[in-house]
């Protein structure tokens, strides 16, 4: 249970598919797929990840060690803050007053949140979407829209149409449910590029050294050009037979990039070799026929390791060679927050944890919303992220709320009604400022 064995031989194997596997394989991959699964079976597919007891029980104690200093961020130009999803210790001003309450600045038409997308902030523009196709520049400097941007026109006005925005140099990038990837000027929305890759993109974005890096809902991870949006290569992994609402993520470390598929398949590649360093599956055999129940999430690269949750556990992986350091029995799709010291977990029910980096031990775990306790789950809705807001943790809830809680017993401090509307994105810290956006489409910023 404590290493990822290695698929020696989908490596033989995959050689000799590699060079199709990049392209549009066509026939040619489908029918070597069910021999090519079954043979990783017979000899070699190993059960890395057996099912275990979940945790839940409370763990009382007390975190000795000292967070690191809190990290002034200037920026947010992407989800999860960098290429590699790890969000520091943030600096907050700490005051938790409502410091600005725009006008609305769209129409939540089909009455949704996205709360696994973030508003992205450059300078002193801020930028958000919704579920109609709009794109909106918003001026914090101004108090008033820039632009406001819609790349389908009437085509789609009743389907709601999900984005993913990066902010790069000068332009914002944007893939969609459609298929849609294309470019605009972040001054202007000039449209730059737009291409359609034919399937629905179901993960995050990530770009580096000019390539746009995306997975689509057939678990296809896609390369492309950030100049004119031409595919640069695209990895058909296996495919999925069964639509999901699970949102793939991608994290990036260089040259080397980490996806799990909706299959439970977790990769890392280089994209600079085009090879793949190694292949774990996370699902065990006993949940194989299962997959519409798998969920994880986002993957935090930290010092050599990733860290991430999903709904069979926890994991805490050697990123270069892909052996399990430690594994925690703990399931949600809540993104971690990784310190050098601690990894802390929440559950969309209100169970938090804290645990050592290095060695996995529980610290301490508490049930926010237990019976006795307040506050009640039913009144502040589930938690929908946390950060690290200057040495304390941050939970945000869908119903509106914010909870901050001491990171070092989990003990709550306090927490506040921040909007009656409850939140259409999770927060961010900029500017030692908490940004959100509510789901009237209206920017709420905290000081």
């Amino acid at each position: 249970m404590n290493k990822i064995f290695k698929f020696g031989l989908f490596f033989s194997i995959f050689t000799l598919l590699f060079g199709c596997s990049f392209q549009n394989s066509g026939g040619f991959f489908d029918n070597k797929l069910e021999e090519f699964e079954k043979e990783i079976q017979r000899k070699n597919s190993k059960i890395v990840f057996a099912p275990q007891k979940k945790f839940n029980k409370e763990v009382s104690g007390v975190a000795l060690k000292n967070l690191d200093k809190p990290f002034q961020a200037k920026k947010w130009t992407e989800n999860g803050l960098n290429p590699n999803n790890n969000i520091p210790n943030l600096l907050y001003k700490n005051n938790k007053n409502i410091f600005f309450k725009s006008k609305k600045i769209g129409k939540n038409k089909f009455n949704l949140s996205d709360t696994f997308s973030e508003p992205l902030i450059h300078e002193d523009k801020i930028f958000i979407s919704d579920f109609s196709g709009n794109i909106y520049n918003y001026s914090l400097a101004e108090k008033k829209i820039i632009w406001k941007f819609n790349f389908y026109k009437k085509r789609y006005k009743n389907f709601p149409i999900e984005t993913k925005l990066k902010l790069s140099k000068n332009n914002l990038v944007i893939s969609d449910n459609l298929g849609y990837l294309y470019c605009l000027n972040i001054k202007t929305a000039e449209i730059k590029w737009a291409k359609n890759y034919g399937i629905a993109f179901n993960s995050n974005l990530k770009i580096y050294n000019g390539k746009i890096f995306s997975l689509n809902q057939d678990n296809k991870l896609y390369i492309a050009n950030e100049d004119d949006g031409n595919q640069i290569l695209g990895l058909e992994t296996f495919p999925t037979f069964l639509k999901t609402t699970y949102k793939t993520n991608i994290s990036l470390n260089g040259n080397n990039i980490f996806f799990i598929t909706s299959n439970g398949e977790l990769y890392s590649v280089n994209h600079s070799s085009n090879n793949i360093n190694w292949l774990s599956n996370i699902i065990s055999k006993n949940n194989v026929g299962n997959t519409e129940l798998f969920y994880s999430s986002p993957i935090v690269n930290k010092n050599g390791k990733i860290f991430f949750s999903s709904s069979v556990s926890t994991y805490s992986i050697n990123s270069t060679n892909g052996l399990v350091v430690w594994e925690l029995p703990f399931s949600t799709n809540l993104r971690p927050i990784v310190t050098d010291q601690f990894v802390f977990l929440a559950s969309k029910d209100g169970f938090l944890i804290n645990i050592d980096n290095q060695t996995g031990k529980v610290n301490w775990s508490r049930n926010l919303f237990k019976e006795k306790s307040k506050p009640k789950k039913n009144k502040v809705g589930e938690i929908i992220s946390i950060l690290l807001a200057s040495d304390q943790i941050l939970a945000t809830t869908s119903k509106g709320y914010f909870l901050f809680i001491d990171y070092k017993s989990g003990k709550l401090i306090n927490y506040a009604k921040a909007s009656k509307s409850g939140f259409y994105s999770s927060p961010i810290i900029v500017n030692n400022m908490i940004y959100a956006i509510d789901n009237k489409l209206r920017l709420l910023i905290f000081n």
